[in-house]
């Protein structure tokens, strides 16, 4: 019996795949969707419970087990998220969503610096409405040329502690605005209403945050178009004698039981360490080297303030949804010394945690009573700022280590440049000149050092019109492979101090449009 030959097979279930196979099969394409961890049931994480309540949990972790799939990291230590369930990192994500703006899209043109993207921010906008009414996200029309405006339902409301911090910003000609997030404010858009309980980044328990798990997947795999192969590791991608993907191996990770899927157009969504991990385990063309390279993403910096004016009052609850508001990049004074920019993301770390606690001197009564008249006082500010994508930083593969499935391993290689650095140091100075202003009883910065990514990488598998310095073309289609696409993260040509997920989850809407044209 002649095995089965699929229409599209997009591999990875989270912003990008899960979305791009979502939409197919919407279209009347069929699908299958291959992802590398099962079900991860929201309705079971059991958030509402003190830290030193809480049992094991009931669902699958996110991330990756380290021990079974190991990285290697060479270089600056950063973060590297990679997840194995059903939804990505959809399934416990911050849902900030905000737009690039022109500028964003025209780094060479404008500031001198990398490459412009293949497409403008006109070319992509009406993907970008779509986007935000699928996800629905919340906020308010700003008219603001570096983040544009969107499709938005009512905003959160601030705080305190984030109304002391707007005066203060007004007073540095800066400007705090409601946060822009694909969270249900309110009912009525088919999913419950945020009831503020502050969990937001260990996952929804009502799916009041987007994901793709529980938004898109479900009405799609109900027009009978979708097939959800859950649990499996996508091995390696097959070369048929027409130089074109033929079929992809894939693992089972229980049984280690493998399997050839096959299909006329391929999807990678992986990520921007599993994707170009897949095709260079592959052994796909990569005639200019470019597979891999020019990874990058947001440079972090945590700054905490106690504000003198909330400091000893009576505690309060103040988890609400994580951030509220939202600084968007902004310009004072004379011409930096770097290029790019960097916003603030406010409140998004647990106010049950005494942040400050290490920073107070003393012990016994007088410390303890100090740490509680400050904790009421608690806000922080997450600087998020532009990384350059350079050639030298990049994702290959190690084929003499293997993780638990018989697959080599990643090796991400990264080092901060001269411009990440200056960036970093003036987000971390500004970040204290504005808790100065807001007049605070402590103020220190978290981190000693620059740290990234934040789950925010990008790059590795970018966007041109030269093949000779980029992987796909402006419709996310591989250059030296005609029938696979690419639509994650690591598609971006450039990026700004924006968090990327809008962006994926519009280029995977636009590069349906492509593959639909494709097949008919």
């Amino acid at each position: 019996m002649a095995q089965r030959v699929h229409e599209v097979c997009v591999i990875g279930a989270g912003a990008a795949g899960g979305v791009l196979a979502a939409t197919l099969a919407q279209a009347g394409v069929e699908v299958v969707l291959v992802e590398g961890g099962p079900y991860r049931d929201p309705a079971k994480l059991h958030n509402h419970a003190w830290p030193y309540e809480r049992k094991r949990s009931e669902v699958p972790p996110v991330y990756v087990d380290e021990k079974r799939e190991p990285l290697e990291i060479i270089g600056d230590p950063v973060g590297i998220a990679r997840a194995r369930v059903i939804g990505g990192r959809t399934t416990h994500w911050n849902a900030v969503t905000l737009r690039f703006s022109e500028a964003d899209f025209r780094e060479r043109s404008l500031a001198g610096v990398e490459r412009d993207w293949p497409i403008s921010y006109r070319e992509l906008a009406p993907y970008y409405d779509r986007a935000e009414r699928l996800m629905v996200v919340c906020g308010t029309r700003e008219n603001l040329e570096v983040l544009p405006d969107g499709q938005f339902i009512p905003p959160l409301e601030p705080r305190c502690s984030e109304r002391i911090l707007g005066r203060a910003c007004e007073r540095l000609g800066m400007r705090l605005i409601p946060v822009r997030k694909a969270l249900a404010t309110e009912p009525g858009h088919g999913r419950a209403a945020c009831h503020h309980c502050g969990h937001c980044m260990r996952g929804c328990e009502v799916s009041a945050i987007f994901n793709t798990a529980e938004h898109v997947l479900p009405a799609a795999r109900n027009t009978g178009k979708l097939t959800l192969v859950a649990n499996s590791m996508a091995r390696k991608l097959l070369l048929g004698k027409d130089g074109q993907v033929r079929a992809v191996s894939v693992v089972e990770r229980e049984t280690r039981k493998e399997q050839e899927i096959r299909a006329r157009v391929f999807a990678l969504c992986g990520g921007n360490i599993e994707t170009p991990r897949l095709w260079l385990n592959s052994g796909l063309p990569n005639s200019h080297d470019v597979v891999g390279r020019y990874l990058h993403g947001h440079i972090t910096g945590r700054t905490m303030g106690y504000l003198a004016d909330l400091a000893g009052r009576a505690p309060v609850n103040q988890d609400g949804a994580t951030d509220h508001v939202y600084l968007p990049r902004f310009k004072r004074g004379p011409q930096k010394d770097y290029a790019g920019g960097f916003g603030y993301q406010l409140n998004y770390t647990s106010y049950m945690m005494p942040q400050h606690a290490r920073r107070v001197p003393g012990y016994g009564a007088g410390f303890k009573r100090t740490v509680r008249e400050l904790q009421p006082g608690f806000s922080m500010l997450g600087g998020f700022g532009k990384v350059l994508a350079r050639r030298e930083n990049r994702v290959t593969v190690n084929r003499k280590r293997r993780d638990a499935y018989g697959i080599p391993i990643p090796v991400v290689q990264f080092q901060w440049g001269d411009n990440d650095r200056a960036l970093w140091r003036d987000m971390q100075a500004t970040a204290l000149e504005i808790y100065e202003a807001a007049g605070v009883k402590l103020a220190f910065s978290a981190d000693a050092r620059p740290a990234g990514f934040a789950s925010h990488e990008v790059g590795a598998m970018r966007m041109g019109e030269d093949p000779r310095a980029s992987v796909v073309d402006r419709w996310c289609r591989s250059h030296e492979v005609k029938n696979v696409f690419v639509t994650d993260g690591s598609v971006f040509t450039t990026f700004p101090e924006k968090n990327p997920t809008l962006t994926i989850v519009a280029l995977a809407l636009r590069t349906a449009e492509a593959i639909v044209a494709r097949q008919h």
